[in-house]
């Protein structure tokens, strides 16, 4: 199908090492991410992997790729293959170290504030959405059973 053509080569260009090619892509997939069918044909396309990888870049490119994983993995038929996709691809520490990322020094525009929130809004959006089955709670917690993450018997109060 040509139309599936487009999605591969969309993630070919999200997987490119060159910057103004990472940028072009992730500003068509924000555009992609807006109609239900490409969504589905995104994920399917495996461009969860290659979105993870850009979502740690501390620029607008990862903000975007920040944004758009939010987008794939909230709602929608595929949602739950995109949430397996993103445990696969390490997601939920990858999201957790940006959750954690110190912010910019006072001294430094607003510019890179608000940034710098904006990837940490939409990088708790997709830890969020990765923990709220119970493979990715486990990939977060370590823990499998509730009895496993509670200590019995101790000593508090």
């Amino acid at each position: 199908m040509p139309e599936d053509n487009v999605y591969q080569e969309l993630v070919t260009f999200l997987s490119s090492t060159r910057p103004d090619l990472q940028k072009a892509a992730v500003e068509a997939t924000l555009s992609v991410v807006a109609d239900p069918s490409g969504v589905s044909s995104l994920i399917k396309a495996n461009a969860i992997r290659p979105l993870c990888r850009l979502a740690s870049q501390p620029s607008t490119v990862g903000v975007h790729a920040l944004q758009i994983l939010a987008n794939l993995s909230s709602s929608g038929t595929s949602a739950d293959q995109c949430v397996e996709d993103l445990i696969d691809a390490g997601a939920t520490n990858r999201m957790a170290e940006i959750a954690l990322t110190s912010p910019p020094s006072p001294s430094e525009a607003d510019e890179a504030d608000d940034e710098w929130r904006r990837r940490i809004n939409y990088a708790l959006i997709v830890l969020a959405n990765t923990t709220r089955t119970e493979r990715g709670a486990v990939e977060f917690c370590g823990y499998s059973m509730p009895g496993e993450a509670v200590v019995r018997g101790g000593g508090g109060g």
